[in-house]
């Protein structure tokens, strides 16, 4: 009787499977190595490190400004001496403070710098100085439209009314906050009408140039 023999794999086919395998176990192996070799280069660059200052400055220059404006130095509205509304038949005094300048609300308020230790402002003298002397006291005058009729008035350094301020002149001296708050507009307006006469109905204008200088 014949002895049963085990079935024999192909011959050469154990060393090619195991050949594979090996190349297999090399491909992942170069490949871990190529990963390991990438994160030591990536943790090596991240540890350089650039260290160094950065300067920050700004330039601040001494100045005044309308409160609440942008600053412009040039052609600023100062606002406005409204006076009110009267009967053409009024007479006595009528006072009027500075406001609405450079459209902001209320009061016209000026703020400087705390280096600015005084201001000179002059106010010229209008377009109708000296006219409707008749009516009242003042050297500045407003004017009925087109027509004759004139109103004087003036305008003053202090709310007491007590100094005047010229034509053609400024007046130095006065005083801001050491502390750069805000305060009122150092111009103030008042009428003096003596004259019972009544004038014509209508709006009385006038227009003022107003040099702040600091």
């Amino acid at each position: 009787m014949q002895a049963s023999r085990r079935a024999q794999p192909p011959v050469g086919s154990s060393t090619t499977s195991a050949s594979a395998h090996g190349l297999h176990t090399v491909q992942k192996l170069r490949g871990a190595g190529i990963i390991l070799a990438c994160c030591a280069w990536a943790c090596t660059a991240g540890a350089d490190t650039l260290t160094g200052t950065l300067q920050s400055q700004i330039q601040l220059t001494a100045g005044c400004m309308i409160a609440g404006s942008s600053g412009a130095a040039s052609g600023v509205n100062f606002g406005t001496l409204d006076f009110g509304t009267r009967p053409s038949t009024f007479t006595g005094t009528v006072q009027a403070t500075a406001s609405g300048g450079e459209s902001v609300s209320g009061p016209t308020q000026l703020v400087c710098s705390p280096d600015v230790l005084g201001i000179s402002i002059q106010v010229g003298p209008g377009n109708y100085a000296g006219l409707g002397g008749a009516i009242g006291a003042g050297t500045r005058a407003m004017r009925n439209g087109n027509t004759a009729a004139y109103i004087p008035y003036d305008v003053y350094r202090d709310s007491g009314h007590t100094q005047v301020y010229p034509l053609a002149a400024a007046i130095a001296g006065i005083a801001v906050p050491a502390n750069g708050a805000a305060f009122p507009l150092p111009i103030y307006g008042q009428i003096n009408k003596t004259d019972p006469t009544a004038l014509p109905a209508g709006m009385y204008m006038d227009t003022l140039q107003v040099t702040v200088t600091y």
